[in-house]
């Protein structure tokens, strides 16, 4: 939203609408009249607008200045509009039937002091009226509570009362508790402070400041340290004049109650509400399929129709479901979906994600990262729905942009969870954009590993090490899409922003190399990756599977280490399906699940969203099963045995690499650096070995820093078969001595 680009929006009632800033804590607009205007590519189809409007009048709303501090204010208010470094959101919970807002107040090495905070509509008198129901726990010293900073003049200031006159109405504020009374203050003080407004303009190039100076009315609420909590109400009404303003002074609504657990809500209401998640079934009449293939079987699963399930992320619940997360901000669990399609259930166990695009399951428990916060959800009163939603981390800047992807997250070796930010949209000063992150298991660190990322949309694991690879997508200063390994201090080639040089934000001279090149001819914008655990997919154990978005493709990617570092070759597996080809999990059954998805990012598949299964019919394909660099060229490694009469004349040899350089992706350039070329390398000798399986290949000319690309149309197998796919490309960053 304009003031905020974490922003949470309740509606308390079908006309009044509240949205509060998480990273500065506050209510920043409060509006009557109609929802969100939700924009982004998820919500609307388009890429621009994607800052979100209030639909109606505003009301009010506090300016960037936290609401809640440790010592009295001075006679002079002034904000920078940094990030308080004494305030943490810990989550916002819905299980109760008006959402509860969690957050703590640090004190140095002290206790943090947890607070929650409940908005809901009420009456007061005949007016239309906000309740923010608040529990503040035990505290070693005394805090204040900032209701309202309020532009205007005092006209009253009883007590527990206040009315302050603005342009053109008064805003009618009271403090209700019960004994002890805490102390109220309304007091008129001068304000300064300077406001980023969040544009579209300004993701890329930096947003305008709004500055404000003037005469304020605060209303303040002072609590004393204590050893247990204190609970109270703060109630705001905007009404005409100053005689509507008194007659609301001696009408309060009833008496609140509290809950046991510091969530407030009226004696009227109920504490729990009974509340069904939405679960549809399988389509009746599912499309069917387009992968053709001799040796695996491709079922589309039938997704309701109910669910756009446009899918960003998938893992799987310890009970054997998937959990599938969606660019429209839902979590579907899918039960049964390694059985028969046809009796799959989906069912949505939350909503209003801001677009996330990648979950992992930890300890039973389903983390998410949207594009602001990494997010733990969960399901406290086992009523099928989630109703906690815990911020993890939200350490990177977020400026809103449509660029502002949050890739993964993924669970490394350690147990930390990696994610990886885009750069692409991004400007120097909005920290960790186009950085790979590695936050600790509790959420509470978060360090950075590798920069250089333009828009790493696939993040996985690989190998005993679980070591953490990205894809990569073409684009400006990225020749073609890639696979990189994340290692510490590494550099992929995009722009990034702080904590790199601001100097560097021009573009450098060199990147670190990745694992693996994707031709452009095979793969436009590469997606999720996982590894082949087992023997169920076929003979390809300990290899990747990555997915191309544009073509709705899979490839499968065998590496190996040479010199320390990660190398290796790509083949096509598998192709036409349903969608882009966007996010891929191997489920318990040992079959691969594939979800797609295409909204503003354009497929060549037919369909917006799929979810496909594909599973090995025990007919093993004739491939090249592995390609080992050698110091004088490659040792093949085949699924069956191959001809005897197999020749240098059934091999075709080149290499290419590709221009460093702003501008978006790269011609093929040969040894000479001439665009649009390859360098012929020369296959000297072949050799076969013993079992009929394996082949030396001998070549001359070949360099290290280049793809090399082997095709093997004239191989036959020993009963006289093709290739099924005849050429690989091997990045080969280093020749082996």
């Amino acid at each position: 939203m304009p003031q905020s680009s974490r922003s949470i929006v309740i509606a308390l009632s079908a006309q009044q609408h509240l949205a509060y800033d998480t990273e500065r804590f506050r209510v920043h607009t409060m509006w009557k009249g109609g929802p969100l205007n939700l924009y982004g590519p998820g919500y609307h189809g388009a890429k621009e607008p994607f800052i979100c409007q209030p639909n109606g009048e505003r009301l009010w709303g506090n300016p960037p200045i936290p609401e809640w501090r440790w010592k009295a204010a001075g006679s002079v208010i002034s904000a920078t509009n940094l990030r308080p470094a004494n305030l943490r959101f810990v989550a916002i919970s819905t299980k109760r039937e008006h959402p509860t807002f969690i957050y703590e107040l640090l004190a140095g090495e002290g206790a943090p002091v947890r607070i929650h905070e409940t908005p809901t509509a009420v009456q007061w008198g005949n007016v239309g009226a906000v309740s923010r129901m608040i529990s503040v726990g035990p505290r070693s010293g005394p805090i204040t509570f900032r209701a309202h900073l309020e532009a205007g003049t005092l006209l009253l200031g009883r007590k527990t009362f206040g009315a302050i006159q603005r342009t053109n109405d008064v805003l009618a504020v009271a403090l209700r508790a019960a004994d002890p009374l805490p102390v109220c203050d309304i007091t008129e003080r001068l304000v300064a402070y300077s406001e980023e407004v969040f544009t579209e303009a300004g993701a890329s190039k930096g947003n305008p400041r709004k500055g404000v100076r003037g005469p304020h009315v605060e209303f303040a609420v002072h609590l004393p340290a204590a050893t247990v909590a204190t609970q109270f109400e703060v109630l705001t009404a905007v009404v005409p004049d100053e005689a509507t303003a008194q007659k609301l002074a001696a009408m309060l609504p009833p008496t609140q109650a509290a809950m046991p657990d510091g969530a407030w809500f009226a004696s009227t209401q109920h504490s729990l509400v009974a509340r069904k998640p939405f679960v549809a079934t399988a389509d009746v009449a599912p499309r069917r399929s387009l992968v053709r293939s001799a040796h695996y079987k491709v079922e589309a699963l039938p997704v309701p129709k109910s669910l756009e399930l446009l899918v960003t992320g998938m893992d799987w619940l310890p009970n054997g479901d998937l959990a599938v997360c969606t660019w429209l901000g839902d979590i579907v669990i899918v039960r049964g979906a390694a059985g028969d399609p046809a009796k799959a259930t989906y069912t949505r166990v939350a909503r209003g994600l801001n677009e996330p695009l990648g979950l992992v399951v930890v300890n039973g428990k389903i983390v998410v990262a949207q594009k602001s916060e990494l997010t733990r959800i969960s399901d406290t009163d086992s009523d099928g729905e989630a109703d906690l939603f815990e911020c993890l981390n939200n350490q990177w800047d977020y400026t809103g942009g449509y660029n502002s992807f949050v890739y993964g997250p993924v669970s490394d070796a350690a147990g930390n969870l990696v994610v990886a930010n885009a750069a692409h949209g991004g400007r120097w000063d909005a920290r960790y954009m186009g950085w790979a992150l590695r936050i600790s298991p509790d959420g509470r660190k978060l360090e950075p590993i590798s920069s250089g990322l333009r828009e790493p949309n696939g993040i996985g694991v690989f190998g005993a090490a679980r070591d953490v690879f990205v894809t990569e997508n073409q684009g400006q200063w990225i020749g073609a899409c890639k696979l990189n390994h994340l290692q510490k201090g590494r550099f992929f080639g995009h722009p990034s922003s702080w904590p790199a040089p601001q100097a560097d934000y021009k573009g450098r001279s060199a990147f670190d190399p990745p694992a693996v090149w994707f031709p452009y001819k095979l793969a436009r914008s590469t997606t999720g990756l996982v590894e082949i655990t087992g023997d169920e997919l076929g003979p390809f154990k300990g290899q990747l599977l990555v997915g191309d978005f544009q073509n709705a493709l899979l490839m499968r990617v065998q590496l190996e280490k040479v010199g320390g570092q990660w190398q290796g070759a790509v083949w096509p597996f598998l192709s036409g399906f349903l969608s882009g080809v966007n996010r891929l999990s191997i489920g318990p059954d040992g079959a691969l699940y594939v979800g797609g998805c295409q909204r503003t990012w354009v497929s060549v598949a037919p369909q917006s969203y799929a979810l496909e299964r594909v599973t090995f019919n025990g007919s093993v394909p004739f491939e090249i099963l592995e390609a080992h660099a050698r110091s004088d060229g490659f040792d093949l490694r085949l699924t069956k045995p191959i001809s005897s009469k197999t020749t240098v004349e059934d091999f075709d040899v080149w290499q290419y690499n590709y221009k460093y350089h702003a501008g978006y992706g790269s011609p093929e350039l040969d040894h000479d650096g001439n665009p649009d070329r390859q360098t012929v390398i020369r296959v000297k000798t072949i050799a076969l070995t013993a079992d009929g399986r394996g082949l030396r290949l001998g070549l001359e000319g070949l360099k290290a820093g280049y793809v090399t690309a082997v095709r093997a149309a004239g191989v036959r197998g020993a009963g006289g078969e093709s290739l099924l796919h005849d050429t690989f490309y091997y990045t080969l960053n280093q020749i082996p001595r």
